[in-house]
């Protein structure tokens, strides 16, 4: 980074929450689109381990997994949560991957 972003303002603090959600949405998005690029729908979005790496709330990660998924679904894409919604597969066919099970019992 060269310089400080132009919205880092004292004025503009009450929308650094918003600001920082949409911040966080591009890095998982990046994330994702990595992944789907390597080719192996057997692999998931670690969805733990980014909302701990970026210390998201519960209210965040929620709100994440919703729009994601939307927005991958749109594309065409499957998505699914699977180890108690730790893990985020996105797959091309109508059955799941076979790493991905039902957190029901």
């Amino acid at each position: 980074m060269d310089e400080f972003p132009k919205y880092i303002t004292p004025d503009n603090k009450d929308s650094f929450n918003q600001i920082n959600f949409e911040r966080n949405m591009s890095y998982a998005r990046k994330n994702i689109t990595e992944l789907i690029l390597k080719g192996n729908e057997n692999d998931y979005f670690n969805i733990t381990n980014f909302c701990n790496t970026f210390k998201l709330s519960e209210n965040e990660k929620s709100d994440m997994i919703k729009i994601i998924s939307l927005e991958l679904k749109e594309l065409g894409w499957n998505v699914k949560t699977s180890f108690a919604d730790t893990g985020l597969f996105i797959y091309s066919t109508e059955k799941p991957p076979p790493s991905c099970y039902d957190d029901e019992f």
